[in-house]
């Protein structure tokens, strides 16, 4: 847009007046006062117009066509301003400076976004991840509790059955800060998980499949590792993001169970990385080592699960832990040197857990 003063003959046999111009890209508009002291504008078309610059007196004469008014500007800018404006209306709309701008501006804004896209797919989840680490374990207990609930595990629960796996936990005396609780949940799905604050979920078809104690043992110390090192905590944290972001940069923690809750179902089965996992395989060895426990319990385990899948899927407890092979050459490989003894006290508890 250019502005402009020139002068204006509102009608024939009036004198010509002062106006004000203003070109757009498509319009020009001339705002003048008339012969009864009234402010008036008119709205020209720039394809109904022709400018031309006389020399002799140094003007620019703008001639509407279908009214034939005229209008008188100083200089030849004018003229050159509306000849430009014009031949860009006679281009096909791809060859316009405007579409070019628009395309180059939506280019950058393009960019723009998906770097920032970029920072928060990245920063989000690691700036949550570490933010579950510095949650206390009470509040990990209260988010436990509410996946949990929101579940709605509770009600399937075999407790008889979580009492003994809970006292064959404690017959381990694995020493931790969380006070564990194990339920046994009444489900077809070959799975186990652990949660938030020291919550570990075993279902009775994955409890079917173990067949001697050390396994047992191995599967609850590779879940109580998940538990004792925050795995749970940081990767449900990282999983939901921008969801638990904000409430825990505000201290919100109950906000932030709302939103554990909701998601519930979508959390039983959590998959870690596989640092995470092997971390949990090693630590969890180690339990079983410092107790004497036959470490190849590891490797019935996993045997014994992947197994029972056949051709078709893999059980969850194995489908989210990815290399069976690879883990059990690594637990063999550590074991070698293992020291074990009878543990007359699990195998008593692991028969009445599984009688026959």
């Amino acid at each position: 847009m250019k502005s402009y003063f020139g002068s204006f003959q509102p009608a024939s046999g009036m004198e010509p007046v002062e106006a004000s111009v203003l070109v757009f890209d498509s319009n020009m508009s001339i705002g003048y006062r008339s012969g009864e002291g009234l402010n008036s504008t008119l709205n020209w078309r720039l394809k109904d117009v022709s400018a031309t610059f006389e020399v002799s007196r140094e003007q620019t004469r703008i001639r509407h066509q279908p009214s034939g008014r005229e209008l008188l500007i100083p200089g030849k800018d004018a003229a050159a301003f509306i000849h430009e404006m014009q031949e860009e209306l006679q281009k096909s709309w791809h060859r316009k400076k405007g579409f070019r701008y628009k395309l180059r501006s939506l280019f950058l804004l393009l960019i723009v976004a998906a770097i920032l896209l970029l920072l928060y797919l990245l920063f989000v989840p690691w700036m949550s991840e570490k933010m579950a680490g510095t949650v206390s374990t009470e509040t990990e207990r209260q988010l436990g509790d509410a996946v949990y609930d929101g579940m709605g595990l509770a009600a399937l629960e075999d407790k008889e059955a979580s009492y003994k796996l809970n006292q064959f936990f404690a017959a381990m005396e694995v020493e931790s800060g969380y006070r564990i609780r194990i339920s046994v949940v009444k489900d077809e799905v070959v799975n186990a998980f652990a949660l938030p604050g020291g919550r570990i979920v075993v279902y009775t078809a994955l409890l079917k499949q173990v067949q001697s104690y050390p396994e047992l043992a191995a599967l609850l110390s590779h879940e109580f590792t998940h538990v004792n090192n925050r795995h749970a905590t940081r990767s449900i944290f990282r999983r939901l993001g921008s969801k638990v972001f904000i409430s825990l940069l505000f201290g919100r923690f109950g906000s932030v169970a709302a939103v554990l809750a909701d998601h519930a179902d979508d959390l039983k089965s959590l998959t870690y990385s596989r640092k995470l996992e092997k971390e949990a395989d090693l630590e969890g060895l180690g339990i079983l080592l410092h107790r004497k426990i036959d470490p190849a319990g590891y490797e019935d385990l996993f045997r014994h699960l992947k197994n029972s899948a056949g051709d078709s899927i893999l059980p969850e407890f194995l489908g989210s832990h990815p290399d069976i092979d690879k883990r059990t050459a690594y637990i063999k490989e550590l074991s070698k040197q293992a020291k074990v003894e009878p543990r007359e006290d699990l195998k008593a508890i692991f028969e009445q857990l599984m009688p026959g």
